[in-house]
């Protein structure tokens, strides 16, 4: 028995251009690391949670401008518009707790969990929260939401909760000093 009698242990590769392009785009998304993409999806799922909380809230606005073009301000939280408050009253009534807890509740909470993610603080716990404040949304009162954004919302958040928030993040930092 010659060594060409052996089985090879890879499968013999196609020659179609097609699958030669494929294992080229597989073997190039192999080589962006995780703390990218978390880094991405962490800022991509704090926009949306954000800038839902600053549509609730009035406050002094604080004036950001990174370049040149990319100019916007943030609202602190000084206090919830009245419309808000009118907001869980009406549409948000179904929520299984007073409107006035449950405006308090999401609106703070769409101003804190969104920088806790940017910053990749307590991702999991602030990505569990998010989910949550969603998992109520969905049910109570935007049942014909889901496939149009809250499983895109779900999906995002299950990976940061099940991930975790990568290598460019505070959790990092933490657990790198904890573990000196």
């Amino acid at each position: 028995m010659s060594i060409s009698d052996l089985p090879s242990e890879r499968a013999p590769r196609s020659s179609s251009l097609l699958a030669s392009l494929i294992d080229k785009l597989v073997l190039l998304c192999g080589v962006v690391p995780y703390a990218l993409v978390a880094l991405g999806l962490r800022f991509l799922i704090a926009r949306v949670f954000f800038l839902s909380g600053q549509a609730k809230i009035s406050g002094p606005e604080i004036p950001i401008s990174l370049v040149k073009g990319a100019e916007f301000s943030v609202v602190l939280p000084v206090e919830i518009k009245p419309e808000t408050f009118e907001l869980f009253q009406s549409q948000y009534s179904a929520l299984p707790m007073p409107p006035a807890v449950a405006a308090y509740l999401f609106t703070y909470a769409e101003f804190v969990l969104p920088v806790c993610l940017m910053l990749g603080f307590a991702t999991r716990l602030s990505a569990l929260a998010l989910l949550a404040m969603t998992v109520l949304i969905q049910v109570y009162v935007a049942p014909e939401a889901l496939w149009t954004a809250h499983v895109y919302i779900f999906a995002i958040l299950m990976v940061l909760m099940s991930v975790g928030p990568g290598a460019i993040s505070l959790d990092a930092i933490v657990r790198y000093v904890y573990q000196k």
